[in-house]
């Protein structure tokens, strides 16, 4: 169910942000994209896995680590690839700040329950490259279903991390 709830609410909530810009602009505009598509993100895996971590601490800390660290990640890429050009790969940068902040958010509420829980920063990180890397080589090949299998990939990747934390959990 994670897999499916995080690829299809990245599609979904990816194809929605991207017109919030169309009608609010600027900064503001570029954070409440980033928050739309959190948002969508956000419960759809809080439906998933609010049996297991209780409260709606899943909502505001995936909202927060997607909104803000997307707005953060893509200002922080788009300046350093403007100041150190070529050397700079924008999307490395952007993808693993963007996961950094998601997974940083997300650990401050799981750390109660999952002893090995740093792992999720560093999966939720990895994630979101391989995620955008993947996705940026099969441009021209996916169309439309870019963001669904970007966001699979998301969803594949911490899944796995999850099932791992709820097994060690059981032992």
């Amino acid at each position: 169910m994670w897999i499916t709830a995080t690829s299809l609410s990245y599609a979904g909530g990816g194809k929605i942000s991207a017109s919030v810009t169309d009608f609010i602009t600027g900064d503001f505009g570029v954070f409440l994209s980033f928050a739309v598509m959190s948002f969508a993100i956000a419960v759809s895996q809080w439906l998933v896995i609010r049996r297991y971590i209780r409260g709606i601490g899943w909502l505001w800390t995936t909202l927060v680590g997607g909104a803000v660290g997307g707005s953060l990640s893509s200002w922080a890429s788009f300046q350093l690839a403007v100041t150190y050009g070529d050397a700079v790969d924008l999307l490395v940068i952007y993808a693993c700040l963007r996961g950094f902040s998601t997974g940083f958010m997300q650990w401050i509420l799981i750390k109660q329950y999952f002893k090995q829980s740093g792992w999720w920063i560093v999966g939720t990180t990895a994630s979101w490259y391989v995620g955008v890397m993947v996705g940026s080589l099969l441009i021209p090949k996916l169309g439309n279903f870019l963001t669904l299998v970007v966001g699979a990939i998301y969803g594949l990747l911490t899944g796995c991390i999850l099932l791992v934390f709820f097994w060690c959990r059981r032992k």
